[in-house]
């Protein structure tokens, strides 16, 4: 048997070997650019210093490919941190970054601790590289780059500034915040050793001791003028989220009819509650006081709706009043348990209504984006009316709340549909659009979660918001293939979470402020952006809305419906076409006029003649050893000829750097 065996695979080799390879040629236009990081490696007896990580940034024609290698090998937050680069400095420039490949070679000369430090200094490289900027010499840069293009706190400053100084650096870039560190100092009181932290003045004592500038920055844009004298034009409004008349003129008639039935619905359950057998119980579990308090909650939501109303906020007043509505039938549905009713008859017409929403939902058309999102958010609500139809519980007044809030869930779905059809449509798409857009948010979905959770097991920050992208990626894999608007938007809150969870990492109870500030005002850029094109982002506006009414009461829940708000208006942006930002001269680093450390130290005062004669007498010798330097960037543009073998044809054909870039859609 072995023999036939045998036999036959030597049989087969000919025909193994018989597969044709093709062979063809490929036109490769590439960039590349060298930049400087500084990290922290610890010795052999565990203490840390600064060293300077040579980032060599090479970006070509290609199909959206991230490649990171590394010598000597770093953590994984390193990938995360150049996948992530890229994307922002998609964002900001409006190039589509899926037509190009990079490849980050990281080097240095001992194994550093983590990745994520040199994010931001990995941004500018990717926006010089798409721009075709050059660099400043002698700027540095440490900071984690944020999802929405701001630079994260780091650790490490001091030994980071010490290696920069040591390597004549002009200018270090530090996270805005981050200009103070404590270091631990021992002190003998006889027999006793104590230890103190000391707060340090990193400007200060940089300066003092190398000449070197220390410059807090905010965000990459702040970032990019000190290496490339320009910056993107800031793009912000001051116009508030909800001022379009015709949304006010939509909104109040439906809000109005909403409160009417919340308050119907809410005198309905308080005359049932009056007359019903509900049992006192015991101490432990006491049935009537469980009703009479969601009887109290849905009092309370109904006049939070009525207040809303009158303020205006008609998308958190509508929010408000199906809240009461929940409450106010799980009064109504408890009363009728206790009162003899049966609880799977109540199962069986809240299966039966959950039901039919999924089928509305399921086939309504969508036509634009309006559409998109209001059938998004239907599909949405009727899915998570199914989730709780089907939970069970051990306790029955528990599982007649789920089937009221699936029962009034459902209800929601028949008000999104309606919805759509009262603005006006925008932006002609069809189904194989929504399910190839879906498909490529659930692909960054994935991304960015996986980077996500790396940075929060690392610095044990953000748990909470991992685990809601978790949630939702997951729905949004489940939902692809039969509700891809569904999928879509659970994508998008997935990306949100993630971002947030990258972002607030050693963010403080005061920092948040700044933090709901800046989001608020890319949420509320991102509408007006999509007004201007002819776009209504009712579902942008909505989240931006209920993400208002919980600012000073629950900043987490706040941040996250501006982050919410924010994606949904970027990504109908970019659907339709949305290019980017502008550049503009931005000159802040000048050498006639350096007005020395800002945060800490003396001016540099330059002594123009004597630099002159220098120069004069030196020139070629000092421009020698300033060539030999790591302070400086190398940057080279070259076309070739590559002869490719693969087991298919295809040509990816040139990518001209003044070609219009489509828009980014991981934006």
């Amino acid at each position: 048997m072995k023999k036939i065996v045998t036999l036959f695979l030597i049989l087969l080799l000919p025909l193994a070997t018989a597969i044709p390879v093709h062979e063809w040629e490929r036109h490769v236009h590439y960039r590349s650019i060298t930049l400087y990081a500084p990290a922290v490696a610890q010795s052999e007896n565990g203490s840390y210093f600064g060293v300077l990580t040579e980032i060599n940034v090479t970006m070509m024609n290609g199909s959206g490919n991230v490649f990171v290698i590394t010598s000597p090998l770093t953590q994984l937050d390193m990938q995360g941190s150049a996948r992530l680069a890229v994307d922002v400095a998609g964002m900001l420039t409006g190039k589509d970054v899926s037509q190009y490949d990079f490849l980050f070679q990281v080097k240095t000369d001992s194994p550093i601790v983590g990745g994520p430090s040199a994010g931001a200094t990995m941004t500018v490289a990717a926006i010089c590289l798409l721009e075709g900027l050059p660099v400043n010499d002698g700027v540095i840069m440490t900071g984690m780059i944020n999802p929405d293009g701001s630079v994260g706190p780091v650790g490490g400053i001091l030994e980071k500034g010490e290696a920069a100084g040591k390597a004549g650096m002009k200018y270090f870039l530090i996270p805005k915040g981050q200009n103070i560190e404590y270091k631990v100092v021992e002190e003998k009181v006889g027999w006793v050793t104590l230890y103190h932290k000391v707060p340090i003045n990193v400007s200060e004592e940089l300066y003092n001791k190398y000449g070197l500038i220390v410059k807090e920055v905010e965000d990459i844009n702040d970032a990019l003028a000190y290496f490339t004298n320009y910056s993107f034009k800031e793009e912000k409004s001051e116009k508030a989220i909800i001022t379009a008349e015709y949304y006010k003129e939509i909104m109040q008639p439906l809000a109005s009819e909403i409160l009417q039935e919340a308050n119907e619905s809410y005198l309905k359950a308080e005359s049932m509650f009056k007359d019903s057998n509900i049992p006192v119980g015991n101490w432990l579990y006491n049935p009537r006081a469980i009703v009479s308090n969601s009887l109290d909650d849905a009092g309370k939501a109904l006049n939070d709706a009525e207040l809303a109303y009158k303020n205006a906020f008609y998308y958190y007043s509508i929010s408000k009043a199906f809240q009461s509505k929940i409450n106010s039938l799980f009064v109504t549905y408890a009363c009728q348990y206790y009162n003899g009713t049966n609880i799977q008859q109540i199962y069986e017409n809240v299966s039966a209504a959950v039901d039919n929403a999924i089928k509305e939902a399921a086939n309504a058309k969508i036509n634009g984006l309006v559409s998109l999102q209001c059938v998004g958010a239907a599909q949405q609500r009727a899915l998570d009316a199914r989730e709780y139809v089907n939970k069970s519980s051990q306790r029955n007044l528990d599982y007649i709340y789920y089937l009221a809030y699936a029962m009034e869930r459902s209800n929601t779905v028949y008000w999104w549909l309606n919805l759509g059809k009262k603005f006006n449509e925008s932006y002609a798409i069809n189904e194989s659009w929504v399910e190839a857009i879906a498909e490529k948010y659930y692909e960054y979905a994935q991304s960015i979660f996986s980077y996500a959770n790396i940075l929060s097991e690392e610095t044990g920050y953000s748990k909470q918001f991992v685990n809601k992208a978790n949630d939702l990626l997951q729905k949004a894999y489940e939902q692809k293939d039969s509700y891809p608007a569904a999928s879509l938007f659970n994508s998008l809150e997935s990306i949100a979470n993630s971002n947030l969870a990258i972002e607030m990492i050693g963010v403080g109870n005061e920092a948040i402020y700044d933090k709901i500030n800046r989001t608020s005002q890319m949420a509320s850029f991102a509408v007006e952006k999509a007004r201007n094109m002819s776009i209504e982002p009712i579902l942008a506006v909505s989240y931006a809305e209920f993400g208002r009414s919980f600012e000073g009461q629950d900043e987490v829940n706040a941040l996250t419906y501006y982050k919410y708000a924010y994606m949904i208006a970027n990504m109908l942006c970019l659907a339709k076409g949305y290019k980017g930002g502008k550049l503009e001269k931005n000159v802040v680093i000048n050498e006639r006029n350096n007005a020395g450390n800002k945060e800490g130290g003396n001016p540099i005062k330059i002594y123009w003649p004597v630099v002159a004669g220098i120069c004069f007498v030196a020139g070629m010798g000092i421009g020698v050893a300033i060539g030999k330097k790591k302070n400086g960037e190398r940057r080279k543009e070259e076309e070739y000829n590559e002869d490719e073998i693969t087991n298919d044809h295809g040509d990816n054909s040139f990518i001209d750097e003044s070609e219009n870039s489509q828009e980014n859609v991981f934006k």
